[in-house]
């Protein structure tokens, strides 16, 4: 596109065109990726400022786009915005025809359980004849096609988004579903992306080292209401669906912006909702009772929080006009999701379970609900990341107070000392002796293989923060890492697997 056609797109922008026109092949905020053809938006970030480096790129003949009065000797274009991290998001919408505008689109956040919530979301979309489109931590998915999320984050920048939705456009998706973290909302990731539903699954305490305080956390979280309520029509209502047993609901509908909020719960009563529970060990069966009819739902999958992500999900179809039946049906035929309390079972006496866990709130909910519907000994493996505070003596604490036998181990120790991070676990562990109660095997394969040694008929074993993860983040770089494949080589290799 033209960047004078491109700027016509863009309220309050004005266009320097000294140096005449330019044609924009792609949008990007990464100096070291340009070249000939791209617009460079300059953005400020935590570490570096974009303007910084404009002045260079534009010398150079690449078009730029700045918030700030800069001295520039100009070889290209400059387009002058009064937010570049806002406008970095328009303008790669603008340039890919505003992809969201042509696609029904649901957004998930909160504290946990996102990624499930989003795949599930997705699922029952498809399902009922409504072919969607999604992009998770995990996942990017475009109908029959998916692609490991390689990112390394759980929402990609702006100009990634836009890309990804005009690919399902494309492929003539009708619906897309981003999981969207606390983050991607700071910093105007998920901006233009003109939401239809706006979904929470809970809100707790995480990325304080990032956002500061509690009410920074929140007030990022709650601007993804705001998104759904300025988003362009698209003949649904705006919805805003919250967790009723939730201690974030009030404060969430306080914020409340859309024209229509829909509730989900177990306990409270809700617009949407599951009763008759019962989750055994390898899935949940309800009665979903919602504000458009009742129908009843066998989801395979454990864990009491598995129904919230369910009902999270089926508020969210139900809201874009899906029938309620045809909603249940999708999730009694969900398989869940690569690293979400993922259940491996090559035939061992046991349960062997992958998750995600690798903070304190979801590692105390994941050992939890499955210390509920365990006969054996509950058996955790988990370490504390280097790359964020995710409370690693809280870990500890959720550890001695679940689990019957656990291993501190290593989990993306990044630039900090493995050791030092299972020194903060520790700290938190009260009431248990190391040696008996618990080890310490800084080496995770030899710390799965031990869990895989000690694990008796009847034991649950939890293999906790890696998840899908194909990596592990370590001072010198990322290392290859694949859990289910090393605990299936654990298994076989100690003569404990029989398919």
């Amino acid at each position: 596109m033209r960047l004078s056609d491109l700027a016509m797109y863009l309220p309050d922008a004005t266009l320097d065109q000294a140096h005449g026109d330019y044609d924009v092949l792609r949008v990007i905020h990464d100096s070291r990726q340009a070249r000939p053809g791209d617009l460079f938006v300059a953005v400020r970030g935590l570490r570096a400022d974009g303007h910084d480096y404009a002045a260079r790129l534009a010398r150079e003949g690449i078009a730029v786009a700045i918030e700030r009065p800069l001295r520039l000797s100009a070889a290209a274009p400059v387009l002058r915005l009064p937010d570049t991290r806002t406008g970095l998001a328009e303008v790669a919408a603008a340039l890919h025809g505003r992809p969201a505008r042509r696609l029904l689109m649901a957004a998930v956040t909160g504290t946990a359980g996102k990624t499930t919530t989003a795949h599930m979301t997705a699922h029952i979309l498809t399902a009922a004849g409504v072919p969607a489109g999604y992009l998770s931590t995990v996942a990017h998915g475009t109908g029959s096609r998916s692609r490991d999320n390689r990112s390394g984050q759980t929402t990609m920048a702006a100009p990634d988004n836009q890309e990804w939705l005009a690919r399902m456009a494309a492929r003539r998706m009708r619906a897309a579903v981003i999981e969207t973290s606390s983050h991607a909302l700071e910093q105007g990731c998920v901006a233009a992306c003109d939401f239809d539903v706006a979904a929470y699954t809970n809100i707790g305490t995480d990325h304080l080292d990032y956002h500061g305080t509690w009410e920074n956390y929140f007030l990022a979280k709650a601007r993804l209401m705001e998104l759904a309520a300025r988003a362009a029509d698209k003949g649904v209502p705006k919805t805003t669906v919250l967790n009723r047993d939730d201690p974030s609901w009030e404060a969430l509908s306080a914020h409340c912006l859309t024209e229509r909020r829909l509730t989900y719960g177990i306990e409270h009563a809700a617009d949407v909702r599951a009763t008759d529970v019962c989750v055994s060990g390898n899935d949940a069966r309800f009665t979903l009772r919602t504000f458009a009819g009742t129908a009843q739902v066998r989801l395979g999958l454990p864990a009491l929080f598995n129904v919230r992500n369910a009902l999270c999900a089926a508020a969210s179809c139900l809201a874009l006009g899906v029938p309620v039946e045809a909603v249940a049906d999708a999730l009694s035929g969900f398989d869940g999701v690569r690293g979400r309390l993922q259940r491996i079972d090559r035939g061992q006496p046991f349960d062997v379970y992958i998750d995600f866990a690798h903070s304190s709130l979801r590692l105390t909910s994941v050992l939890g609900e499955l210390g509920k519907n365990t006969t054996g000994r509950l058996i955790a493996v988990f370490g504390a990341t280097g790359r964020a505070d995710h409370d690693p003596a809280g870990m500890g604490r959720a550890a001695a107070h679940h689990a019957d036998f656990f291993i501190i181990t290593t989990d993306d120790p990044a630039d900090a000392d493995p050791g030092d991070l299972a020194g903060q676990i520790e700290s938190g562990v009260t009431g248990r002796r190391r040696g008996t109660d618990y080890e310490v095997i800084l080496d995770r394969r030899s710390a799965i293989w031990r869990a895989v040694e000690v694990a008796r008929p009847g034991d649950v074993v939890v293999l906790a923060g890696k998840g899908p993860e194909r990596t592990m983040l370590l001072a010198n770089g990322p290392v290859p890492w694949d859990e289910q494949a090393e605990v299936e080589t654990a298994l076989r290799k100690m003569g404990r697997a029989i398919a």
